[in-house]
């Protein structure tokens, strides 16, 4: 990779980023969708942004499906503006950020085979956001099992496989397979972050706190299935901005303790709020709490440092969770969900 990047030099994509983060949603616009039907939520987003993906797609999908797709369909097609605007410094660091969908994909193959699903239908559940060719992931998607699918993934080390495949075989569970893919991807992008500048400083920050994020997510799930502290110590992510001491004292302890040690990290006051409920926590709540603490850091990356790397992917993560939130919304709807719960479960 080449030498840091400042879009101060680039302020083509600088403006053209701000533009496109005006045209993402506005709370108001939640508002409004959060009391509409799925037909009137895609009637409402054809107004926005999402017109000429819903012109695309309208002959072959229709309802809710034609939704979903839309809006996948959006966040390929602006991730990919970017990518082709962006110097090649700057696509470089929006790659690593893309890695992701890659890991997502992979997954999405894997339990598919797990629960039996036709490769035709699980096609339709991959994301077209990725770093990887289309052509990669249906050649993944033409194995026949979990296995072949995991040994045909190069990238990984031997030793990792060959744990996780023992441990899937005699477990039958693809935990510690999809954690492998997990750190994988921590990893690769955790040896990406040099290449930033001082102005991306905050970015850097907002990727160790999704590495945070994802270990005490996984500590609090596995803490509540009494999963033994040996085997939850395997899957833990030693990077990120917690300290190591403070891990270790959240793997000798329950649910209620590991929300006590939180508050010795950048997540005290989310910690605050959980610990008065003590054995009542809704981890729903506490992992909407979460990615709404990221959702904060996101824009903080926007406007503290404009003329950075951090706008474009700042913009990224907006632009991710919107699709989340209306597709959240939408399964909702579909399922009958109360209006208090979706509202819940948007994150805003």
């Amino acid at each position: 990779m080449g030498t840091p990047v400042i879009l101060e030099k680039y302020p083509y994509i600088y403006l053209r980023t701000i533009v496109m983060k005006k045209a993402l949603l506005a709370k108001s616009d939640y508002d409004k969708i959060l009391k509409m039907t799925p037909g009137q939520i895609g009637k409402y987003l054809e107004d926005f942004e999402y017109k000429k993906e819903v012109d695309e797609l309208a002959m072959e999908y229709k309802g809710i499906e034609l939704i979903e797709r839309t809006l996948q369909l959006n966040l390929g097609n602006k991730f990919d503006k970017l990518l082709k605007i962006a110097p090649h410094d700057l696509r470089l660091l929006i790659t690593v950020y893309l890695k992701r969908y890659d890991i997502y994909n992979i997954k999405t193959i894997m339990r598919a085979k797990f629960s039996g699903m036709q490769a035709e239908e699980t096609k339709k559940h991959l994301s077209p956001v990725s770093v990887a060719d289309s052509s990669y992931f249906d050649k993944l998607n033409t194995q026949k099992t979990v296995e072949e699918v995991f040994n045909s993934l190069e990238f990984l080390e031997e030793k990792d496989t060959r744990n996780a495949l023992e441990h899937f075989k005699n477990n039958n569970s693809l935990v510690l397979i999809e954690n492998v893919l997990d750190k994988y991807y921590f990893n690769f992008v955790f040896s990406q972050l040099r290449y930033l500048t001082m102005e991306g400083r905050l970015y850097k920050r907002f990727l160790l706190n999704e590495i945070d994020i994802f270990n005490i997510k996984l500590l609090l799930r596995l803490k509540a299935e009494k999963v033994p502290e040996q085997e939850i110590k395997d899957l833990v992510f030693s990077l990120g901005t917690i300290k190591r001491e403070t891990i270790d004292k959240m793997l000798k302890s329950d649910v209620d303790g590991i929300i006590k040690e939180m508050e010795n990290t950048d997540f005290k006051e989310i910690a605050e709020k959980y610990a008065k409920e003590t054995g009542k926590i809704s981890f729903t709540d506490l992992e909407i709490d979460l990615d709404k603490f990221l959702l904060q850091q996101s824009k903080k990356l926007i406007r503290q440092h404009p003329m950075s790397v951090d706008v474009i992917l700042g913009y990224m993560f907006l632009k991710d969770i919107e699709v989340k939130n209306l597709t959240r919304i939408i399964k909702a709807r579909q399922l009958g969900m109360e209006d208090e719960f979706i509202e819940k479960i948007v994150v805003v």
